[in-house]
């Protein structure tokens, strides 16, 4: 579509100095303190069009106006535009993201016009989702005119705002929205990407505008239906971040009101400059206590147990300890231990065999059947006890049980057909990370977990898929709340690595650990430990890997 003005295409950053005729060599020295927003490396001072410059000079220069854009509301990029389409420049519809690493291409069509392809990476909605795509060619067509002065102009151009990935990191940051879980437990995140410009109102829009469509049946917000930012909008001073919100949020309860303070602080909290917050209703004071209960996440062990010589053993960070009553488990034939987070009750668990799950012997119970299905994948343990697992030939549902034995299942259609290799419930319990197998491809997916008011799963929503690029994985772990570690490749005969997934961002992968067939992690990167074939276990070391321990396998930390 060129109905209207919205692909601005940002692919270069200038530096340009100018009114440096005469320097001064001498007098007094004086001190500054140049304010800088937080993300920038330079200042871009941008050149609007010269005189009678040709139409591929127009477009380029466009191009390196647009590049920090966000910076002067576009201001000199309007100047490349023909009278009118300045008027509705929208470079918020969309943002497509390519890689610096090689150069835009520009040509000259056969109708004049001039085109611009590139090798996009991602796009960012207008909410600021951010989605990432394999690398591939994608082309943006300008149309240009000749004006009254008979000078080349911008008359139309397709819509979406391109950016190098180099830009775009220097431009735009990733923020968190938090949304509550459907308990009212836990925090939840929603990435989303907005320029460093006005990012405290953008923000407080996105949340106010609720989760992404994929999360919302597993969280809420304590703000009232139909709360918007009132005519005082986000004035950040002092530190102090004051929301004006409009009339509708008189509507809150006493506790209701203290939980959406709750949501803004941890929302505002990504921005240096915010220290605390503040709520007016249309300019007037508006009282908001303390949330009346902890809005904690579970705490995972602090040492990840893992299989070595038959038992179950624990790394303490100097050696391998057995854990009482689990010195021989060879009987069972085990493999893929699950640990529960500190203070659930629930059990250790393990695989027997392919078909069974049990629970880790102690000193004082055995061993307990608690599911036998053909074909079992890696249990995982979320924060309300329940013990997900299923059938890796899957008809479209997990099994859950507790360590009583109380067996449930989530149903979860959208798996139905698939090979089901592995499944990871997030720490908030409102999200589970399934990794999946077609007769074409490996899917790595989010999907929201709905749960009955005891917090027993139920069912899952229709998934997010992540990770597209790679084409075969071995294991994945939650990092924190917004990123999963995954060992994977991108061909299939490629060697697997630890490939940091930023949950609506890009990803990022680590130094190369030679055969390594699984991983763990507990809330930050510098946790993640991860296992061979041969049974070596490396922990972190910088920004590599130290071995620290052989002939072990399946290392897991709670969760």
């Amino acid at each position: 579509m060129t109905r209207r003005l919205s692909g601005l295409a940002a692919l270069v950053a200038v530096l340009a100095v100018s009114g440096c005729a005469a320097l001064p060599t001498s007098g007094p020295v004086h001190s500054a303190n140049p304010q800088i927003p937080v993300g920038y490396s330079v200042d871009v001072l941008a050149e609007g069009p010269v005189e009678d410059a040709s139409a591929q000079e127009i477009v380029e220069g466009f191009l390196r106006a647009a590049a920090y854009g966000f910076s002067d509301d576009f201001a000199v990029a309007r100047l490349y535009l023909a009278d009118g389409i300045d008027e509705v420049l929208d470079p918020g519809a969309q943002v497509r993201v390519y890689s610096a690493a090689k150069n835009p291409g520009l040509a000259i069509g056969t109708d004049g016009g001039l085109s611009v392809t590139i090798d996009q990476v991602a796009y960012v909605d207008r909410e600021g989702r951010y989605t990432e795509t394999t690398d591939s060619p994608s082309t943006s067509s300008f149309t240009l005119v000749r004006d009254g002065r008979d000078q080349w102009r911008i008359a139309a151009l397709q819509d979406g705002l391109l950016i190098s990935d180099l830009n775009f990191k220097q431009t735009f940051s990733a923020s968190p929205l938090w949304f509550l879980a459907a308990d009212y437990s836990s925090l939840v995140p929603d990435v989303r990407w907005y320029p460093l410009e006005g990012r405290a109102t953008a923000l407080v829009e996105g949340l106010l505008g609720g989760p992404s469509g994929w999360l919302q049946s597993a969280v809420t917000t304590a703000f009232p239906t139909a709360t918007r930012l009132a005519g005082g909008g986000v004035r950040v001073e002092d530190g102090l971040a004051v929301v004006d919100l409009s009339g509708h949020a008189l509507n809150a309860e006493e506790d209701q009101r203290a939980l959406m303070l709750a949501q803004l602080e941890t929302t505002l909290s990504s921005i240096a400059d915010v220290t605390g917050v503040g709520i007016t209703v249309n300019g007037a004071a508006f009282a908001a206590g303390d949330p009346g209960q902890d809005l904690v996440l579970p705490q995972s062990v602090s040492s990840p147990v893992m299989l070595a010589d038959g038992a179950l053993v624990r790394w303490n960070g100097r050696e391998l300890a057995v854990v009482a009553g689990a010195e021989d488990l060879t009987a069972l034939e085990p493999s893929h231990p699950a640990v529960p987070f500190e203070g659930v009750s629930a059990p250790t668990v393990m695989l027997s065999g392919a078909n069974r799950l049990v629970t880790v012997p102690t000193s004082e119970r055995p061993s307990v059947v608690l599911v036998e299905a053909p074909d079992l994948v890696p249990p995982s343990i979320d924060r309300y006890g329940w013990i997900w697992t299923a059938s890796a030939q899957n008809a479209g549902t997990f099994v859950v049980v507790t360590g009583d034995g109380v067996v449930g299942t989530v149903s979860a259609p959208w798996l139905a057909g698939r090979r089901v290799e592995h499944v990871r419930v997030s720490a908030d319990g409102a999200r589970v990370v399934v990794v999946s197998r077609t007769d074409a491809a490996t899917r790595i997916e989010l999907a929201a977990v709905v749960r009955d008011r005891s917090g027993m799963p139920t069912m899952t929503g229709e998934p997010l898929q992540i990770g597209e690029s790679l084409t075969m994985v071995a294991d994945v772990s939650w990092v924190d709340q917004s990123t999963l570690a995954v060992l994977g490749s991108q061909l299939a005969d490629a060697a697997n690595q630890v490939r940091l997934l930023q949950i609506g961002g890009p990803t990022t992968t680590l130094q190369l650990v030679v055969d390594a067939v699984s991983l763990t992690s507990n809330r930050n990167a510098r946790s993640i430990v991860v296992a061979t074939s041969d049974g070596r276990l490396y922990v972190r070391n910088g920004i590599g890997w130290r071995e620290v321990a052989q002939s072990i396998a399946n290392p897991a930390y709670s969760g």
